[in-house]
């Protein structure tokens, strides 16, 4: 009877010990799957704010290529702009003159203090006229556009603009090597980069457009893997083709032109056709820019230079506000 209990006792000792260590097992593994589970969403976490980043610099640049490609024809998505005249000698000093007489008069019937009142208002007027005589300009609001605008090219800001997109273009490629799939791209694209200043500090436009379309070449690729959104991938796409066509108007290749509008055609026919676009009442804006890009074919028949730069801008500008 006593070896009996004995036995129990030893028996329920061990059942303990054994439940203790399977406990101690179960926690165990619960904290490392809780970690593993952590590791997993932190690292998808990371990668998606890599991503988000990576899509917004290329955006970036994707706007400035842009501004870039519309300063070599001096296009403006706005349609007035800013005009400065000189204004003759006579009129200004006309102008001065009866400032001046107007600050003689208001004084001429004071005392003492009144001629202390009119010293001042002279050396005012004559601080007024100097100034006026270093900038003897007048400045008007002109409403500008294709047919209207000045030919001649700003260099000196398309120089100051490319200088300036090297600072972000550091950071740029930092992150799109964590996000590309061929990293040899982003070494190819920061050569380019080189090319296009080049070509800008030689003031080539020829060679500026044909560097610029090979740098646009480029975003569709980066975009790939940043783009949660078919949309912004297609797009883009769009645009390649559009700027192609454009890179190439100088030349005046015209079929060339058609089959690169054409393929801009053929890309957005996919949003288009996309029915969650449809759901989301976008369907009058993008049918309006499929027509705008077929009308962009239509100037390419006519072999016109400007006309083709007219439907260029409206449908960049109908595309910028997708």
């Amino acid at each position: 009877m006593v070896l009996k209990t004995n036995y129990n006792l030893n028996g329920g000792y061990i059942l303990k010990k054994y439940t203790r260590i399977a406990y101690l097992v179960i926690i165990v593994l619960i904290l490392l799957f809780g970690f593993f589970v952590y590791k997993v969403s932190g690292k998808n976490s990371t990668d998606g704010d890599v991503k988000e980043k990576s899509l917004s610099e290329i955006k970036y640049l994707e706007s400035k290529f842009l501004n870039l490609f519309n300063q070599l024809n001096n296009i403006n998505f706005e349609n007035y702009t800013i005009s400065a005249t000189k204004i003759s000698e006579e009129q200004s000093e006309k102008q001065s003159s009866s400032s001046s007489g107007k600050s003689g008069s208001s004084g001429s019937g004071k005392g003492q203090g009144g001629q202390s009142e009119n010293g001042q208002s002279s050396e005012s007027s004559q601080s007024s006229e100097d100034s006026s005589k270093e900038d003897n300009k007048q400045y008007e609001l002109q409403e500008s556009g294709v047919l209207t605008q000045n030919s001649e090219i700003n260099w000196k800001q398309i120089k100051n603009d490319v200088e300036n997109i090297y600072v972000s273009l550091y950071p740029t490629t930092l992150d799109l090597y964590q996000t590309a799939s061929n990293k040899e791209d982003i070494v190819n694209f920061n050569k380019e980069y080189d090319n296009l200043t080049k070509a800008v500090k030689d003031e080539n436009k020829e060679e500026t457009l044909k560097e610029l379309s090979r740098l646009y070449d480029y975003l569709p690729k980066f975009i790939e893997n940043c783009a949660s959104e078919e949309k912004d991938k297609t797009i883009i796409k769009t645009k390649n083709n559009i700027f192609k066509a454009y890179s190439i108007l100088e030349q005046e290749d015209w079929g060339a032109m058609s089959e690169y509008v054409n393929n801009a055609i053929q890309e957005f026919t996919k949003i288009v056709t996309d029915f969650n676009n449809q759901e989301k009442g976008n369907q009058y804006n993008i049918n309006k820019t499929y027509i705008m890009i077929n009308e962009l074919q239509n100037a390419i028949a006519l072999n016109d230079k400007e006309v083709f730069l007219i439907k260029y801008k409206n449908l960049l500008e109908e595309l910028q506000n997708m």
